[in-house]
């Protein structure tokens, strides 16, 4: 775009008194409103402490009521059984048997016939088969999950967990059950299998659940454990946890958002430190970053420390997703990494490595080992003091490197060259060898 004549700028006006007055004005005006954010900033981040002091409490209280609830809700979960069909069958059968111990008599056979519509007789005694089996004419074994019978009526489960029907089982349960006018039950986690055979009267595990309730105040702590996993299907129960979030989820989410912008000052101080290694050092290695899926790398290295597929690096790296997240991951790591070997966990050469530097990389503090994830030695780097000190991770993370320059890289030196003058001697040995063999006629 072009400027009307008389707003061009001349040379004058870009030197003149008048134009120097005016950027003064703009420089003291911009630092009053450089002064003036930096008082609301302030100020907005005071409320936000006071805030989080007060979600805080709220939340310890929470916890030390017990209301604050996460992972596996019950031991059938933490078994890894409360998806199992054959586990939940046996438990309903024990449901389903009033004499056994857990606490609720006859309430939920008495619930189910009365669901289904049949008579219940409380005189009667009851009767549950687990895998009852019948054979067609032909020899065809035919097992029924589950059979309840009571006085003159008799039920047939057949009951699914992750699986549907298939070929034609519940046909021959139906012929094979005739003789006693059963009344069959299809038994799946949403009832809304398409597959469910004709007649068959289709329940949901969450419905058991509703026939164990109210819990008896003699429930066993079994049978409150399997209703508490049967009430968990099929149905949304937000815990203290979850209500809690939905009260303040406007303010979570707002400071939630910080940590994307605080992961790029991490970031920003981490290279920081990368670009001010030592002249020195740079000098005598092969540097530079690398990036891989989530994960960035800085490394040092040498063209000596390869021997056949294997590469050996000083290096320092961060998990994008992980930083400022609490657990393993919050901060960048540094150590001596390898990689391009087949299997590393296996490989010769990564093994003698690991053993041969470990007495130099424990003056480092480097005292993690994972080899088949391809590090040595390592260890976290964290900024000193307090976490909000990035100046410091800068500085802890160049030292980090440049420390493991100076002890690690002779070590490295001397390993390599004599692996690399070994090799050499070994393949010269077999070329010696198969020369001198005579020529095959």
């Amino acid at each position: 775009m072009t400027l009307p004549a008389d707003r061009r700028p001349t040379h004058a006006d870009a030197f003149g008194p008048e134009s120097i007055g005016t950027v003064i004005s703009y420089e003291q005006r911009l630092r009053e409103l450089a002064d003036e954010w930096a008082g609301i900033t302030r100020a907005q981040v005071g409320q936000w402490e006071s805030r989080l002091d007060e979600l805080a409490r709220e939340t310890s209280e929470i916890k030390a009521a017990g209301r604050w609830r996460t992972g596996k809700r019950t031991l059938l979960e933490v078994l890894g059984v409360h998806n199992l069909e054959v586990k939940l069958v046996a438990c309903l059968a024990w449901i389903l048997r009033p004499e056994d111990h857990h606490g609720l008599g006859d309430q939920v056979v008495r619930g189910l016939f009365d669901r289904l519509g049949l008579p219940f007789d409380t005189a009667a005694p009851v009767r549950v088969t687990v895998e009852e089996t019948r054979y067609t004419q032909d020899g065809t074994r035919t097992r029924a999950d589950l059979v309840v019978r009571v006085g003159g009526s008799c039920v047939v489960v057949e009951a699914k967990y992750n699986a549907k029907q298939h070929g034609d089982q519940c046909a021959r349960l139906v012929k094979l059950w005739a003789d006693e006018a059963a009344t069959f039950v299809y038994l799946t986690r949403d009832g809304q299998d398409h597959d469910a055979p004709s007649g068959w009267v289709t329940l949901t595990w969450h419905d058991i659940g509703k026939l164990m309730a109210p819990l008896l105040n003699g429930a066993s702590a079994g049978a409150r454990d399997f209703w508490e996993t049967l009430n968990g299907e099929g149905i949304t129960m937000p815990d203290d946890k979850t209500k809690f979030y939905l009260r303040h989820r406007s303010q979570i989410e707002e400071w939630a958002a910080l940590r994307d912008e605080a992961v790029k000052e991490v970031e920003a101080a981490v290279e920081l430190g990368m670009d001010s290694i030592d002249p020195a050092i740079l000098a005598k290695a092969d540097y530079g970053w690398t990036s891989n899926a989530a994960y960035t790398t800085y490394e040092l290295t040498r063209p000596a420390w390869q021997l056949g597929a294997l590469q050996a690096t000083i290096a320092l790296q961060w998990h994008g997703p992980g930083l400022l997240i609490d657990g393993d991951s919050t901060w960048p790591y540094v150590g001596v990494r390898i990689y391009h070997a087949k299997s590393l966990a296996k490989d010769r050469l990564a093994k003698l490595l690991t053993e041969r530097l470990e007495e130099h990389a424990v003056k480092l503090g480097w005292n993690h080992s994972q080899i088949a994830q391809g590090w040595l030695w390592w260890r976290f780097v964290k900024p000193t003091g307090s976490d909000e000190e990035l100046e410091s991770l800068t500085e802890t993370c160049r030292n980090a490197v440049e420390d493991g320059w100076r002890t690690l890289s002779g070590p490295l030196d001397e390993i390599f060259l004599v692996e690399t003058v070994q090799t050499a001697e070994t393949v010269g040995a077999l070329q010696a060898s198969n020369a001198a063999e005579p020529p095959k006629s």
